[in-house]
């Protein structure tokens, strides 16, 4: 007579075992070092856009056109926005400036051309030239060109991307760096 068994076999629980491991692998995986990557190098390439669109309005318009970074209420307010010191702070904005003095005031006919989202408050953008960014009617910069450094962590600098921006008014992005934001 033949006797039931009960239980799994080395094999089945072998197999088990190992889906259970990679299930355990994926929903455990750390993917923020990919998001910090990620967040860097997307913020740096729609920075790289506002540059360009700002270059060629001041190509096409035949006027000034600045980019700088301003306090975020008073850019959603239409109030007068001077040009931060800290790239960080506030909202990186372009702007048709119409006295040409730097500073963003509807009151004398500038006009907010782009407006982009604020950086993190986890993370910090850095510029080594001026405070903003002035091109003139031939798309050209009367600022001092430099590198803009993106660190999507202030805990440390393994995830720092970098943009360049020439005295043609180019911008180019460079990438991973070592450069840090402190």
């Amino acid at each position: 007579m033949k006797s039931l068994q009960r239980g799994f076999t080395l094999v089945e629980l072998m197999v088990t075992l190992a889906i259970v491991g990679i299930v355990a692998l994926i929903a455990l995986w750390d993917s923020s070092d990919m998001l910090e990557n990620d967040r860097a190098e997307s913020y740096l390439l729609e920075l790289k856009r506002t540059l360009s669109f700002a270059r060629a309005k001041a190509t096409s318009s035949d006027a000034i056109i600045v980019v700088c970074s301003g306090n975020t209420s008073r850019v959603e307010s239409n109030r007068r926005v001077p040009c931060l010191n800290d790239w960080s702070q506030g909202t990186v904005f372009v702007f048709f400036d119409s006295n040409q003095n730097g500073v963003y005031n509807p009151r004398v006919g500038d006009i907010i051309l782009r407006v982009m989202e604020e950086v993190p408050e986890s993370s910090q953008l850095i510029f080594t030239g001026d405070n903003s960014i002035i091109f003139d009617t031939s798309g050209m910069l009367t600022s001092s060109q430099g590198k803009f450094t993106y660190c999507p962590s202030k805990a440390d600098d393994d995830n720092n991307k970098q943009l360049e921006v020439f005295t043609s008014g180019t911008a180019l992005y460079i990438g991973a760096t070592t450069d840090g934001c402190n």
